[in-house]
């Protein structure tokens, strides 16, 4: 498809002007300062010298001012320096239009133009008309490649704007994700204390205490997090939160707002890689506020194991029956948790396993086959529809 033919060319307007006002120079040096010369001269530089200051013209009408004048003088005085008056606005048109009806017009009369005194019965023959010829057809053929150096550049631009909306897209959403696997999980513990301390009040005010404490606690940390990942809004050089990646103290926090949670763990896990470590901790801390929000009875069970190829987590707690689908209701928890983990070369699926509801993740290790195992292709399968359960 063909362009805008007013496309502005990267080669400044002024520098035309200076290459036509060159040619100019050798016509009148090379050629009789007849009157008939210098008034053609000026009025083929009259184009250029209006575009040089900002007064756009047609380019049908910019290629016929600039390149009628010389005609006149080659069919006057034969083949001279002037011609390159016309070369100039050759070039200028063609690195402004692109290929198309008008360039092609501009270069037959250019490249026509040396072997005009051939046609006239008096005219100046010369040998020369041959390299003139060639020279105007360079000419064309260096605005073509301005052009198309132009249109490339305006592709990049817009490329690299489409690629800069999309990692802020990316951006935006990591940060939705942060957001929610740190408020989710907070307000989870929170409502887990507050409905403890509402249940204990008038029987033991001291446990009751006890509980809002813990929820004031859990509450002041969830606002320093929410802080720091505001923070990254405002300044890119922030660093993020640093958040504990504890399992035992995630577990504990958990237990000590009325969710027992049985925590087993295998291998090395103080050994993974940061970013492991941290897929690790949101992985098992969105399924324990999917716990503490389902449960039925409340409970959870948590299942680490590092092996040679990756980390494998499995949590479950039970559900009552027929409560799957209802718990499986479209949300953003694990379909944000997901996406974090596919990020790295994981997968999740979470849904119904007879009574319990199972929440499945393998994490890959660095140098390991990142190819999910049939075990765990299998889990995805079966919990490909469960995925969408949110705290």
């Amino acid at each position: 498809m063909e362009r805008d033919t007013e496309r502005q060319s990267p080669v400044p307007e002024r520098i035309y002007a200076g290459v036509a006002l060159a040619a100019a120079v050798l016509g009148l040096l090379e050629g009789p300062r007849t009157p008939l010369v210098l008034g053609c001269v000026l009025l083929s530089l009259v184009p250029s010298a209006l575009v040089a200051a900002g007064r756009d013209l047609p380019l049908g009408a910019f290629a016929l001012l600039s390149i009628a004048p010389v005609v006149l003088l080659v069919a006057v005085h034969g083949v001279g320096g002037a011609v390159f008056l016309a070369t100039v606005a050759a070039s200028r048109v063609a690195s402004r239009a692109g290929p198309g009806a008008l360039v092609g017009a501009t270069t037959a009369a250019v490249v026509a133009l040396p072997f005009l005194p051939f046609l006239l019965p008096a005219g100046a023959r010369d040998a020369g008309s041959v390299y003139f010829a060639f020279g105007d057809l360079l000419g064309v053929l260096v605005g073509l490649l301005v052009h198309r150096a132009t249109a490339l550049a305006e592709d990049l631009r817009a490329a690299d704007a489409r690629l800069a909306e999309a990692a802020a897209r990316e951006e935006r959403h990591r940060i939705a994700r942060d957001v929610h696997d740190l408020v989710a999980h907070s307000l989870t513990v929170v409502v887990l204390h507050v409905g403890g301390a509402r249940r204990v009040l008038r029987t033991d005010p001291a446990a009751a205490e006890g509980a809002l404490a813990d929820a004031e606690r859990v509450c002041r940390e969830s606002l320093d997090g929410i802080r720091g990942v505001v923070g990254l809004l405002r300044d890119e050089r922030e660093e993020r939160p640093v958040l504990s990646l504890d399992l035992q103290e995630l577990a504990d926090g958990y237990r000590a707002a009325g969710l027992p949670v049985a925590l087993r763990t295998s291998g090395a896990l103080e050994a993974l890689p940061l970013v492991t470590r941290v897929t690790l901790h949101r992985v098992v801390q969105e399924a324990l506020a999917n716990a503490a929000r389902h449960a039925d009875p409340p409970s959870a069970a948590v299942d680490v194991a590092v092996e040679g190829s990756g980390v494998l987590v499995r949590v479950s707690n039970p559900v009552r029956e027929g409560a799957g689908a209802a718990a499986s209701s479209g949300g953003y928890g694990l379909v944000g948790l997901a996406e974090r983990v596919a990020s790295v070369g994981g997968d999740l699926a979470g849904g119904p396993d007879g009574g319990a509801w199972v929440v499945r993740c393998r994490l890959p290790l660095p140098g390991a086959s990142t190819r999910p195992s049939r075990a765990a292709s299998a889990a995805s399968a079966a919990g490909t529809a469960g995925t969408g359960r949110t705290a």
